[in-house]
């Protein structure tokens, strides 16, 4: 072997190993990875706006440039404006997008289909306007989706009535936290009760009381009374005549006129319903309701602004020894929260698209109280003014001008 060939296959020396010991990797700067950050983000951004500038480009964006456009009017005149996404429902309760909307002067809505020979356009001949809100997607659930979401909800409240019930029967709460419920309460009780004082409430609700009281005693309780009472007395010296006749003797006083007296009054008021009557009268009273809404915003206010109550209340969120009372609940919870997006926002049980859940969201999030125009026929708008007809909007058509 040669001599430069013998430098080239040589073995490390000790000295070559320490001078490769001495190396060190230079890593990139905070600089140069804020760069590399940027240019991804930069290039992620440009992605998705090429991305949603080609799928906006697929749909034409004005009524006008569609094949056929007609002018509709809401016959309950509703506020806001109108969602620019027209659907139609298929047989089956499926919404597709059908075309596009937008409100004109005078409240005319404009709305363009895509294609006026399609035969859905044939069977759908029923437009209406719903709310662009979380209610729309209630609305045009399939029937099997709603009794879902039913059952499911009402397994819940069911688990958390039931898991509630059993933590405030448990030993632990009664241990741990009724003493110091009950604390918070009787003091927003009092707070409550003071309040009214103060605003006279409760001076003016007795003052209300008197002249309801009394017209009650003069018209209905007054003449029962002297009907069934009248008699007591000779009745009570027949009963007692022996004791009168003979005072050597210790008689006792014989009650039974005066208990009679009493069912048959007692009786009698119960059948013409006076308590009944005498409680709406006292409950129907203005003062009665201006004195239970300042006790109760009282209330409510003294236990909104209690930290001691919502120091208990996380105390006891986070207490361990309440987890297998509320188990039950937890676990129906989990299942409607996740039954809930899957059968509301997917396309009825599909894994495609559900177009009416994208508009919903845009609604929501721009914060605008957008309706949504749905072509439909008779049994369908049928089936969704049963759910909630004051949704429902009839929309008829104009002579567009």
């Amino acid at each position: 072997m040669t001599q430069p060939l013998r430098a080239v296959f040589r073995l490390p020396t000790w000295t070559d190993i320490r001078l490769a010991s001495r190396l060190r990797f230079r890593r990139p700067g905070r600089r140069t990875r804020r760069v590399n950050r940027a240019r991804d983000w930069f290039a992620s951004v440009v992605c998705l706006g090429a991305g949603l500038t080609l799928g906006l480009s697929c749909l034409p964006s004005r009524p006008t440039d569609l094949s056929a456009t007609v002018s509709l009017s809401d016959t309950q005149r509703a506020s806001g404006t109108i969602a620019p996404a027209v659907f139609a429902l298929r047989d089956s309760g499926a919404a597709v997008r059908f075309g596009n909307a937008d409100l004109g002067p005078n409240g005319v809505i404009r709305v363009g289909f895509y294609d006026s020979l399609d035969p859905l356009l044939a069977t759908a001949t029923e437009p209406v306007s719903l709310p662009g809100d979380a209610r729309l997607l209630w609305l045009l659930a399939s029937p099997e989706e709603r009794q879902s979401l039913r059952d499911k909800a009402a397994a819940l409240v069911l688990a958390v009535s039931t898991g509630g019930r059993d933590i405030l029967t448990s030993p632990e709460f009664a241990q741990y936290y009724r003493e110091r419920f009950l604390d918070v309460f009787q003091g927003a009780i009092r707070s409550a009760w003071q309040t009214a004082q103060d605003r006279g409430t409760w001076r003016a609700l007795i003052r209300s009381y008197e002249p309801i009281l009394r017209d009650l005693n003069n018209r209905a309780l007054r003449p029962i009374l002297d009907r069934h009472f009248s008699g007591v007395p000779m009745a009570m010296l027949k009963a007692n005549a022996i004791g009168f006749i003979d005072p050597f003797r210790d008689h006792p006083w014989n009650m039974q006129p005066v208990e009679d007296a009493v069912k048959a009054a007692v009786m009698e008021m119960r059948d013409r319903d006076l308590p009944e009557q005498a409680m709406m009268r006292l409950m129907e009273a203005p003062q009665t309701i201006d004195f239970l809404r300042v006790f109760q915003d009282e209330l409510v206010r003294a236990l909104a602004h209690d930290t001691a109550l919502q120091g208990l209340v996380a105390e006891m969120a986070f207490d361990d020894r309440f987890l297998p009372y509320a188990s039950d609940a937890i676990e129906r919870a989990n299942d409607l929260s996740r039954a809930a997006p899957r059968l509301l926002v997917s396309l009825h049980g599909s894994r495609e698209l559900n177009l009416v859940a994208s508009t919903v969201i845009r609604t929501i999030i721009s914060g605008r109280q957008d309706r949504v125009v749905v072509y439909m026929n008779p049994a369908q708008l049928a089936q969704i003014a049963s759910l909630d007809r004051a949704a429902v909007h009839r929309l008829e058509r104009v002579e567009s001008r």
